[in-house]
């Protein structure tokens, strides 16, 4: 950080060129914050990409530094994905010397999470810095974002993303009698995830079954065979989630799953840990009890 600040203020004092807060670049320093705002509205990701520089280095509120175009292509896919986001710029001061230009504004951002309707607000200030290029057009090259609200990070809030269709690695899964592949499709909105699971079983028909649940959201449901309550809930750094199946039987027997799905390798490998509490008197050995199931990720599914 102070590395960069440093480099900051080297560019603005050594710029070479005199024309200083020529009326026109001004202009275009305000034309870009009104571009921003209405790309931020309509989530339009390509066009705020536009005014942002290939080296962009990227300060969001309480979360760690990024640069590069498309990390932060990565970074407002997520934002949009999660949330429907107002953010609104209200400049405080505009310098400009020669090629470079220094903004601080002050800023608000009030968002909706898309698939709950809860909403978060966070105001703050905001230093942009911009060069401008062969063409006369402003990139920024830093964005540096203080919340006023140390403790809110929007993006931590956001979940990962499950999304996708994954296959079984037998190779690195614990060995699981007579079953010859598997495959699952999960579909995620936020919370509200959808898991189909098929397995091809050695001499028998494919197995298939489907789970739907709402991360954090207790579900209950009663059949021929019981009542079955579903409980799940996130990681602290929602990395990984937990399911918790807890099945109590017509004859009073309890039965529980507990399952924990989480991602590793940039998204790419799915880890399933599944782990079975059982009613006394039944005979099973520990190693059955306990299963690791590692995925492979072969389709993104958006």
């Amino acid at each position: 950080m102070k590395k960069s600040l440093i480099t900051i203020t080297i560019l603005f004092l050594v710029s070479c060129q005199t024309r200083n807060n020529n009326p026109t670049d001004v202009s275009a320093i305000h034309r870009w914050i009104n571009n921003y705002e209405e790309a931020i509205m309509t989530a339009d990701i390509e066009a705020l990409l536009s005014g942002e520089s290939e080296s962009i280095v990227y300060f969001p509120p309480n979360q760690p530094a990024f640069s590069g175009k498309e990390n932060l292509r990565k970074w407002f896919l997520d934002y949009f994905n999660y949330y429907d986001p107002k953010e609104l710029l209200l400049a405080r001061d505009i310098k400009i010397k020669g090629d470079i230009a220094y903004v601080s504004c002050n800023y608000k951002v009030t968002v909706k999470v898309k698939y709950s309707g809860e909403e978060f607000n966070d105001t703050g200030k905001l230093i942009n810095i911009f060069k401008r290029e062969h063409y006369g057009n402003w990139k920024c090259i830093y964005s540096i974002w203080n919340s006023n609200n140390r403790s809110l990070d929007l993006h931590s809030q956001i979940p990962a993303d499950f999304s996708g269709a994954w296959e079984l690695d037998l190779s690195r899964s614990t060995p699981a009698p007579n079953i010859v592949s598997s495959k699952l499709v999960i579909a995620q909105k936020g919370n509200n995830i959808t898991i189909d699971r098929s397995y091809e079983i050695q001499g028998k028909e494919p197995l298939k079954s489907n789970l739907n649940c709402t991360i954090g959201r207790e579900i209950k449901s009663k059949s021929n065979s019981g009542s079955l309550i579903i409980d799940s809930f996130w990681s602290d750094d929602k990395q990984s989630f937990t399911i918790t199946e807890k099945l109590l039987s017509v004859t009073g027997k309890e039965y529980k799953r507990t399952t924990v799905y989480s991602l590793i390798a940039k998204g790419e490998i799915l880890k399933i840990f599944s782990f079975d509490i059982l009613p006394e008197g039944l005979i099973i050995p520990d190693k059955q009890r306990e299963i690791e199931m590692t995925y492979n990720k072969f389709m993104t599914i958006q």
